[in-house]
């Protein structure tokens, strides 16, 4: 009887600890479908649920950060990926996000020493050895990221991310013809690759060639017209063009893709649009949001953009302020019905 009663008790704590680990395997599957979807708060709320399950569960807690990341969340997310470190100080991968979202806060040099951490782990990570070059070009050390990116090279000549940072970098050079050579390699490879052709694009503007930019922004909404990224980068160009009415067309348009969730691109082009506009009131509303919303650089940005919009809002209540759009500059809108007729054409 006795071993009787104490095979049962052994039976209900195996069934306990397969029933756990089965909660956060369930969980955490759910919350990186939520992930895939969009739903960051949603999947955080499914993390929550399965670190709570399994607490080691350094997987979920690097899900849980990357979430946050995603949400501009940028400290949490570095305190979740510092615990998933705890556990598993090995980890590349963790790593990486680590140094990704430290880069987005404006931390450019903690952010290599994360990306140098993975590279003496894993001295193969290619996604290490481009963060590294990225947050070099942010602090304005493009021929050291260029050094970075031959090293990536020598290990895959064909990696999409190296080849898309090297003409990134070189585009920072103003080495425009050389950047578009290498943007033209990722097409040869993959002719839709939504980032080339927003690469070459955004490669012509500084040129100067605007109806260039058009022309490649329109064709990654030929092959998907949900691409928010293609809707306010021909707003940049229009703004540029001057036709701030249909560059507000084109923010508007993303915003209505995204349902209106937060964009940190967008709501600081049509904030800029509006304050174009002499829309202040909209204008400082929306730099606000970024301001709540963002660390580091950008929300610094966001402070001094409602400075000087409060500042550009005095000058018109005293009469002070000039026109903001030169008056030989006709409304955009006066020239067609659609602020696209001219540049969509039909998917190909």
């Amino acid at each position: 009887m006795l071993n009787l009663g104490l095979g049962i008790i052994l039976l209900i704590i195996c069934e306990r600890k397969e029933m756990v680990k089965s909660n956060e395997n369930t969980a955490y599957k759910r919350g990186q479908e939520l992930l895939d979807q969009g739903l960051y708060k949603e999947a955080v709320e499914q993390f929550d649920l399965a670190i709570k399950e399994q607490p080691a569960s350094w997987k979920a807690l690097n899900s849980k950060g990357f979430a946050f990341q995603k949400m501009s969340r940028y400290t949490e997310a570095v305190e979740c990926f510092d615990k998933a470190l705890t556990i598993n100080p090995q980890s590349v991968e963790v790593l990486n996000n680590k140094g990704v979202t430290l880069s987005m806060r404006g931390l450019y040099k903690d952010a290599i020493m994360c990306f140098d951490m993975a590279v003496g782990i894993d001295n193969t990570s290619l996604e290490a050895l481009n963060g590294k070059a990225i947050a070099l070009q942010h602090m304005f050390s493009y021929k050291e990221a260029l050094d970075v990116l031959e090293q990536a090279m020598k290990i895959d000549n064909k990696h999409i991310q190296t080849l898309l940072s090297i003409a990134v970098t070189l585009q920072k050079l103003k080495q425009y013809d050389r950047a578009i050579s290498y943007f033209k390699k990722v097409l040869a490879t993959d002719k839709n690759n939504i980032k080339a052709w927003n690469g070459v694009g955004v490669t012509y503007q500084l040129m100067g060639d605007n109806n260039s930019a058009l022309k490649c922004f329109t064709k990654i909404l030929n092959i998907d017209s949900r691409e928010i990224q293609a809707w306010i980068s021909i707003g940049f160009v229009y703004q540029k063009m001057m036709k701030f009415n249909d560059a507000l067309k084109c923010y508007k348009k993303a915003q209505m893709l995204i349902n209106n969730r937060y964009h940190h691109k967008l709501l600081d082009g049509l904030a800029s649009c509006l304050t174009k506009l002499s829309e202040f009131d909209q204008a400082i509303e929306i730099y606000k949001q970024i301001f709540q919303r963002e660390e580091g650089k950008k929300k610094w940005d966001a402070q001094r953009s409602i400075k000087f919009v409060n500042k550009l809002k005095r000058k018109q209540a005293t009469g002070q302020l000039q026109a903001i759009i030169p008056a030989d500059v006709p409304p955009a809108d006066s020239e067609s019905g659609d602020p696209l007729s001219d540049v969509v054409g039909t998917p190909q």
